[in-house]
């Protein structure tokens, strides 16, 4: 009986670390050139890197934690690791912030970016439940200029923006009221904005302190 308790003890206690990663996200900087904004996203077994302004993929990676310490092990990205190449890094949480430093990594590239780092912990802003009726009226395609267009389209209950030049990928938007929406990308809004007759006439960017208007075409 006493083992039995002991085993439950340590199994609880593992449990424990890796549920402090668990579905977490984190936003920091890489020491890595320009040190861009990233985000670590902790999933249930992989970590992926991506960046804060875009989305873009850094790296994706197993994960496995024991004793206040993970170990990562490259899917794919863009470090030159070798896929088999395990890195093992002691981590610390502290009034919502993580910091990580490394225990032992053949890889430089990936050791040389993560170690003595620290991150604070992210969570997008609330969506809130816009009705159907009113996402309907923003569908079209919006210009600020002749070179740059977005489409806003409803799919699947939610809008959707596409651009052949202004986003890498088609990007969901997320409401915030009935007429503002975030990107999911850096500190990036998009507010719709409706004429003197009701319809829905532009919409307007909202990035880095600037304001920008796409209006719309059609």
């Amino acid at each position: 009986m006493k083992k039995l308790i002991i085993l439950l003890f340590i199994l609880f206690a593992v449990y424990n670390v890796q549920a402090q990663l668990t579905n977490t996200k984190w936003k920091g900087a890489l020491r890595i050139d320009d040190s861009p904004e990233v985000i670590f996203d902790f999933g249930k077994d992989i970590l992926k890197i991506y960046m804060y302004s875009n989305s873009a993929t850094i790296e994706n990676m197993t994960y496995t934690v024991t004793d206040s310490a993970f170990t990562l092990k490259k899917i794919e990205g863009q470090s030159d690791c070798d896929n088999e190449v395990l890195g093992k890094y002691k981590f610390g949480i502290k009034d919502n912030e993580l910091s990580v430093k490394l225990l032992a990594d053949d890889c430089s590239d990936r050791s040389s970016a993560l170690n003595d780092t620290k991150w604070t912990k992210f969570e997008w802003p609330a969506e809130v439940e816009v009705d159907e009726t009113v996402l309907k009226q923003y569908p079209g395609v919006y210009a600020m200029d002749d070179q740059h267009k977005i489409t806003i389209s409803f799919e699947n209950g939610r809008l959707m923006a596409d651009s052949q030049t202004n986003l890498v990928t088609k990007t969901a938007l997320y409401a915030t009221s009935n007429n503002k929406f975030l990107f999911h990308l850096g500190d990036i809004s998009l507010e719709f904005i409706k004429g003197a007759d009701g319809k829905v006439s532009k919409f307007i960017v909202h990035e880095a302190g600037k304001d920008y208007d796409w209006i719309k075409m059609k």
